[in-house]
């Protein structure tokens, strides 16, 4: 008998969506195994099948995002959270800085270049006050972050899904793909603002550049610092960084690029405390991530 699978997309981009559609012909191979009942970018299924699997990609933002989620529970047997949105709250979590209605003033009220008097009517889903992972609001039974998850992670959730016996996925960070060598190099200076490097076969640390690879889950193939662009932790935190309460991604990455270059330890957190926005942008929505006690998103982002 197929598995039955239901997806569903809440605030989001549907990056992740599409990622499922670049399994190409691994795609066509899973229909042997799995039946869609419910895929939002690619059947007219307003209404919620029952299923075995239920994939959600993007977070909660709206009143349509919960019941929508709630609804999809209630659907399926496992639910999967699926892509960084519906993990961490992704780049949509940078919303959780503002309460929902300065964000409709911003939009709608007050703006420079907007049209006074011109609000969305009643019929718009409302916005929640702020924005989180969809764990906030329903049990999950599973999480594949990514932004979107490579394909490859994705056919081995679902191959993981149709063989129970297989074992968990890897919970490795970027760097354990990356092809860069991580080696001391003096003297450097701290390259603010800066996401590629000079040699790229040097580790953006031992050159300056703030990369995220070390402190984040793997679920690209290392694609970004293997092209020449560093890592922005788009996946997430590293496993490390989630289960333990004291270790914070600025303060690892800092230790480390001091331990290379020999710039400051204190000048690097503040780097990244500065640009809280960028280097916190994925999951500064997840009380994974604010609820570290050394960790002050919304005041460094102020």
């Amino acid at each position: 008998m197929k598995i039955k699978i239901s997806t569903e997309w809440l605030s989001g981009c549907s990056g992740c969506h599409v990622a499922v559609v670049d399994l190409h012909e691994k795609l066509i191979n899973l229909t042997d195994s799995v039946e869609f009942v419910r895929v939002p970018v690619l059947m007219d299924e307003r209404e919620y099948p029952r299923a075995d699997v239920g994939i959600v990609e993007g977070a909660i933002r709206s009143e349509h995002d919960r019941a929508a989620c709630i609804k999809m529970r209630e659907s399926v047997k496992t639910l999967i959270a699926f892509g960084t949105c519906a993990v961490y709250g992704g780049p949509s979590g940078v919303g959780w800085l503002y309460r929902g209605d300065s964000v409709l003033e911003k939009a709608y009220g007050a703006g420079m270049t907007n049209a006074p008097g011109e609000w969305p009517d009643s019929n718009a889903p409302k916005l929640e006050q702020s924005v989180v992972p969809i764990d906030e609001i329903v049990t999950v039974d599973r999480y594949l972050p990514g932004c979107p998850p490579h394909p490859y992670w994705i056919a081995s959730a679902i191959t993981g899904l149709l063989s129970p016996e297989k074992k968990s996925m890897v919970q490795k960070t970027v760097c354990s793909r990356c092809e860069r060598t991580m080696k001391k190099v003096s003297p450097v200076a701290l390259q603010k603002g800066n996401v590629t490097a000079a040699d790229d076969t040097v580790c953006f640390l031992s050159q300056g550049v703030v990369c995220m690879g070390s402190v984040t889950m793997e679920r690209c193939l290392a694609q970004c610092p293997n092209k020449g662009v560093a890592c922005s932790g788009c996946a997430g935190p590293s496993t490390d960084i989630i289960t333990e309460p004291h270790l914070d991604m600025r303060t690892m990455i800092a230790r480390r690029m001091s331990m290379l270059t020999g710039i400051e330890e204190q000048e690097i957190r503040q780097y990244i405390e500065d640009e809280a926005r960028t280097y916190y942008a994925y999951a500064m929505a997840s009380p994974v991530m604010y609820k570290k006690p050394a960790v002050k998103i919304r005041e460094w982002a102020q």
